[in-house]
């Protein structure tokens, strides 16, 4: 059977924190099952305890609300899991979000009966398991705290400095990242508002901060843009800046 593709598991994920000897075991069982850019993997309130290993491209992970809106949760990244709590906890109901490939992605797909038995046979894997979940829900607690105590520029360059320590180019002209998010999903990521993000990618633009292209953004100056994550004040002063240089702006065209 022709294996799937796949890239370097990324730091922090299941597969990187398996032994070799545990992941080729992990990557033997089940089939390769590829997904086209826009599929769904899996679907929010559908049934199945199937699993997949992430091997290549990314993926949204999202929850509809009530009222029609759509979260997103997280993203996905080569090395992790999709769908391991139904896999593990077959008998939990209906699944609780969905999961759609950003761009094509390469998988290893298995049922929840092959992944327990994995579990069962490598008692070490469970406690990585583990620790891979933690590590994507603290990032996720970190950005839900963030929303109701941050702006939303000091928001948005926190996420850019985790993406790019994580995944991050190096160019000439800095760092660069791919973003396979539309503005309006990147501000869920963020719980703001795809109006605030454009304002905000439009401050970080002036300041020489970043620029941006068609869901790429590169870090001209990491270091700086560091410094405003983790500085509210700096923040203010951004924001205050540019509106400064608008108003300069806007007084010259009067003249």
């Amino acid at each position: 059977m022709t294996a799937a593709r796949s890239a370097k598991p990324t730091s922090g994920s299941l597969l990187d924190r398996l032994s070799d000897l545990e992941r080729s075991d992990l990557l033997r069982i089940g089939r390769p099952r590829a997904f086209r850019r826009g599929a769904s993997i899996t679907v929010q309130g559908g049934y199945g305890d199937g699993g997949f290993v992430l091997l290549r491209g990314r993926v949204k992970v999202s929850l509809d609300t009530a009222d029609g809106h759509e979260i997103v949760l997280t993203v996905l990244h080569p090395g992790d899991l999709i769908g391991e709590f139904e896999a593990i906890d077959h008998d939990g109901g209906p699944r609780t979000a969905s999961n759609v490939a950003l761009e094509p992605v390469d998988t290893r797909a298995m049922t929840g009966e092959e992944f327990r038995s994995y579990l069962d046979s490598h008692p070490q894997v469970g406690l990585a398991l583990l620790r891979s979940i933690i590590h994507r829900l603290r990032a996720a607690d970190q950005r839900r705290i963030d929303s109701g105590s941050h702006e939303t520029a000091q928001r948005l360059a926190r996420l850019l400095v985790e993406l790019a320590d994580e995944h991050g180019r190096p160019t000439l002209d800095g760092v660069a990242i791919d973003i396979p998010l539309t503005q309006q999903e990147l501000a869920s990521l963020i719980a703001s508002s795809r109006e605030s993000i454009v304002r905000s990618l439009r401050s970080l633009r002036a300041r020489r901060l970043v620029t941006t292209g068609r869901r790429r953004i590169t870090i001209r100056d990491l270091d700086r843009l560091r410094l405003l994550a983790d500085d509210g004040y700096a923040t203010q002063m951004l924001l205050r800046g540019v509106s400064d240089h608008r108003e300069t702006v806007s007084r010259e065209r009067r003249s």
